[in-house]
């Protein structure tokens, strides 16, 4: 018996990296995993995976987060396939780096389409469903980069703003819908590369070896919020790297 047993999870930004990752240990704590890639190809081939490492089935979708007609259509195979959502994971966003004044319009637009308006519309569009859940949970991958106080030089100051909107609307949505349980992860820099249940995710890094955290320590920290008892709600969950020997 897993932990998530009977639980109807929706995670966007599963194609690769963490998202690729989160999906399989939510699949192999028992969910009903739905996930979503802007190539469903990439979304298809995090279910083989899946199937691969856990012996559980996923279902893959694709939609393009920047863009309001692939969320609408997303949200219509979504309702074909399932009545009710009881967890929402917001993953997928689109990174910006270098310098601001550097970077091209069409990427300062696009990074806005997706991390803000597209989170916006999808969380919205998924409400419906979400109120069909007895235990319902919006958790959002955010970024360091989203707090008010985070005084990183690096990414764009774009992405500070696409990011500390995040944070605003799921601290708004919060208040707004008390009866749903809404989290927001803030990783500080981190390896999102790694393979769930890989050689490589059973290695434990140790302070002043010059290695960051990677995207076991965000999995595992979604788990643990996702995992606490209803009267609990990790509203806020900060991770940053240790920077001692």
């Amino acid at each position: 018996m897993g932990t998530l047993d009977g639980k109807t999870m929706v995670i966007t930004g599963a194609g690769r990296s963490t998202g690729r990752a989160l999906a399989a240990a939510l699949a192999d704590r028992g969910a009903d995993v739905h996930l979503s890639a802007r190539d469903k190809a990439q979304a298809e081939d995090t279910c083989r995976f899946i199937k691969d490492v856990t012996g559980s089935s996923a279902t893959a979708y694709n939609c393009n987060i920047a863009d309001p007609g692939s969320i609408q259509q997303f949200i219509s195979d979504l309702r074909a396939r399932t009545h009710k959502i009881d967890i929402l994971i917001n993953s997928a966003a689109m990174w910006l780096s270098g310098y601001f004044e550097a970077t091209d319009d069409d990427h300062l637009i696009a990074a806005v389409n997706s991390t803000v308006t597209g989170t916006i519309l999808l969380t919205k569009h998924c409400l419906p469903l979400l109120e069909m859940s007895e235990e319902p949970d919006i958790l959002t991958i955010v970024s360091k980069s989203g707090l008010t106080l985070d005084g990183q030089s690096e990414p764009n100051a774009a992405y500070h703003a696409t990011k500390s909107a995040q944070t605003a609307f799921m601290n708004r949505l919060s208040q707004t819908h008390p009866h749903i349980r809404v989290m927001s992860v803030f990783p500080s820099d981190f390896k999102s590369d790694l393979e769930y249940k890989s050689p490589a995710w059973f290695e434990r890094p140790s302070p002043g070896t010059g290695k960051t955290m990677n995207a076991r320590h965000v999995v595992e920290a979604i788990l643990f919020a996702l995992e606490q008892d209803r009267i609990c709600s990790v509203e806020s969950l900060v991770l940053g790297n240790s920077a001692s020997g």
